[in-house]
């Protein structure tokens, strides 16, 4: 098991297997947001320059329905791989598959929001979440993969469920941390190329109503730093020593 200190959750490491990250806010839906919409777009264009919008539902709509009630919008910066997303005017979102480090994803993520709620005057929040996806790849042979998966990680299925006939694996987990939700999954599969990995997917959130100040998101950054080291503590609880030294791999040493 990992010995947890303040300068391993404080670490990056140059060898991720980040799938992807989010950060987002759900707060009650507003359909006034839609008429700042353009406003919005207008003052992060520089930073986010391509624009998507898309139905949420997929459902044949009735005529007296309002169609525009059930865009989601995206807002993309493709150079480093960032979205904000907006999703029937109650979900704001920054995602990414090109992660880079935590220092750098939250405070992008802080500044627009706080753009954000300023112009379309949010006063509370319902939900405040953060989302990591790792998938790191085993191998194509079964038995390789099953002893690099028990090297590399400790095991949360109990030995009576751990079937070694099995080609996919899977525990789901959800409980709560002081007042935070925690919602965490480890996968062991088969994919479609017919080589194995393994998921760790950790959903944390803070579900109680926050009240927004105007121009003060002092508690939001506090509650996002508190989930990140919530998240952090988590994935090492996790990981072994040997998965830890893969981390900490400079991209192409071993390759």
């Amino acid at each position: 098991m990992v010995k947890i200190t303040n300068d391993l959750l404080k670490e990056n490491f140059p060898n991720t297997y980040l799938e992807q990250v989010a950060f987002e806010v759900r707060f009650p839906a507003d359909l006034t947001i839609k008429n700042k919409i353009p406003e919005f777009q207008g003052i992060i264009k520089d930073n986010f320059n391509a624009y998507n919008e898309a139905f949420s539902l997929k459902v044949p709509f009735q005529p007296d329905l309002e169609k525009s009630n059930l865009l989601d919008y995206s807002f993309l910066n493709e150079k480093d791989g960032l979205e904000l997303y907006l999703n029937t005017y109650s979900i704001f979102g920054l995602r990414t598959r090109k992660y880079s480090n935590f220092e750098t994803f939250s405070k992008i993520f802080l500044e627009n929001l706080k753009l954000f709620i300023n112009m379309c005057k949010i006063n509370s929040i319902s939900r405040l979440g953060i989302r990591y996806v790792n998938i790191i790849p085993l191998e194509e042979d079964k038995n390789k993969s099953v002893q690099l998966k028990n090297n590399y990680f400790n095991s949360l299925i109990k030995d009576e469920y751990n079937y070694s006939n099995s080609e996919d694996q899977q525990i789901y987990l959800r409980y709560y941390d002081k007042n935070y939700e925690i919602r965490e999954q480890f996968i062991f599969r088969k994919t479609p190329t017919n080589f194995y990995n393994v998921v760790i997917d950790f959903d944390n959130s803070y579900k109680r109503l926050i009240k927004i100040e105007y121009d003060n998101i002092t508690e939001i950054e506090k509650m996002i730093n508190d989930l990140h080291d919530l998240i952090k503590k988590k994935f090492f609880d996790i990981i072994k020593d040997s998965f830890l030294n893969k981390l900490r791999e400079k991209k192409g040493e071993h390759d």
